[in-house]
């Protein structure tokens, strides 16, 4: 997936690095799946691709309530992704199993005419 597919992107902002300068970009959730769970970080985006560490930051509720809804919607299509890969894995092991259990018996009833 690529880093647009993992984010909750807010509304564009322009943010001072020093006095007089400022960068303009999007405050945005990164979302990923790692071996301890779902991951979520927030950082900022420039327009020149840059990101940044920094919060998010929510200027009332109802924005604040909005990007968390949509952000537990991405969260929750993350854990249903993890499941899914997690049930194909099961199965393909599953499967590998049971054709190396179906070569060893083949090999065990036909071991005098395999030589």
């Amino acid at each position: 997936m690529t880093l647009k597919e993992n984010v909750l992107q807010h509304d564009e902002l322009s943010m001072p690095q020093t006095e007089g300068d400022s960068i303009v970009g999007r405050s945005i959730f990164i979302i990923e799946t790692t071996g301890k769970g779902i991951l979520v970080q927030t950082s900022f985006e420039a327009e020149d691709g840059r990101l940044l560490e920094m919060p998010a930051i929510f200027p009332n509720i109802e924005y604040a309530l909005a990007q968390i809804d949509e952000m537990r919607r991405l969260v929750v299509s993350k854990f249903s992704e993890a499941a899914t890969i997690g049930i194909q894995s099961i199965s393909s092991d599953a499967l590998r199993k049971k054709t190396h259990e179906e070569a060893l018996a083949y090999i065990a009833a036909h071991k005098d005419t395999l030589i």
